[in-house]
């Protein structure tokens, strides 16, 4: 009996072939659908004018290395924009174009912010409002950002020193006293961005450097963490993906960043954050 002839098995070959080339494009194809592309902006709340450098490790942060910690499957590529609180826009905010909201620490006073700065800020912060109450977009103040969105919801922010309560200097003065350093806060109520962090009821440790503070927490936040120094340190809206944070968890992510310690709870806050946004979008 003859063997098969060359120009069988040469077909053969060449099928073999091009079923293997098929099933790799397919699994190419699925590879890329399961990406998952989430886009952020970050708005500037520094009183001084824009400065696309400004924040940049926070930005860097979020698009380089939390995406890599929410999960295999999909992957997950993040994009940050940047627009200064004077330009930004009701356009810039819409749910089609950006998944997230992020609102930096500033270094000036709040009371500084007049003229056409303090009506922009406002500007801002009925905007924010809107979106948070309308679009349920997720948002997360940092600091700054964390009393600055306090404030959009009728908040009251002022000196944590009750000596510089209610007077305005040129900038934050060094002999008022201000939260600093490594402080350890107690949790007040269980809530998804603890996860992975702490189990309430329980401490955890977070990077402080803020003058002014929220004096109360308004409706419909609640708080979800305290030091002893200062009450309202994280706050939520319930069943909104919107936090205010007083601390820096994008400080002290490993030991030679900080003095002190690492501190890799700031780290696991915002990819728990950054997983809100990831399920928010589906």
């Amino acid at each position: 009996m003859n063997g098969p002839s060359g120009a069988g098995v040469g077909r053969r070959t060449v099928l073999l072939a091009l079923g293997l080339c098929c099933i790799v494009l397919v699994l190419i194809v699925v590879w890329f659908s399961m990406e998952e592309r989430l886009h952020g902006l970050l708005v500037d709340l520094e009183l001084d004018g824009p400065d696309t450098s400004r924040y940049q490790a926070l930005r860097e942060a979020f698009t380089q290395q939390l995406p890599h910690e929410l999960g295999r499957f999909p992957r997950h590529t993040v994009t940050v924009d940047y627009v200064h609180f004077t330009r930004l826009t009701a356009k810039a905010l819409d749910p089609q174009r950006v998944d997230f909201v992020i609102l930096s620490p500033q270094g000036t006073p709040w009371h500084r912010y007049q003229g056409d700065a303090g009506r922009k800020l406002e500007a801002a912060k009925e905007m924010i409002k809107r979106v948070i109450l309308r679009d349920n977009l997720p948002v997360l103040g940092i600091c700054g950002g964390h009393q600055f969105l306090a404030s959009a919801f009728g908040g009251a922010v002022d000196f944590i020193d009750p000596a510089w309560s209610g007077k305005r200097p040129e900038r934050y003065p060094k002999e008022a006293v201000a939260e600093r350093g490594i402080v350890p806060l107690e949790t007040m109520r269980d809530d998804p961005i603890f996860a992975g962090v702490v189990s309430h009821p329980g401490t955890f440790r977070a990077v402080e450097s803020h003058y002014e503070e929220v004096k109360n927490v308004p409706q419909p936040f609640v708080n979800l963490a305290s030091s002893a120094m200062s009450a309202a340190q994280l706050i939520r809206i319930p069943g909104k993906p919107v936090y205010g944070l007083a601390f820096h968890p994008e400080r002290c992510w490993n030991p030679n960043e900080c003095s002190e310690s690492a501190v890799p709870e700031g780290r696991r806050i915002l990819a728990n954050f950054l997983t809100m946004v990831s399920r928010n979008n589906h």
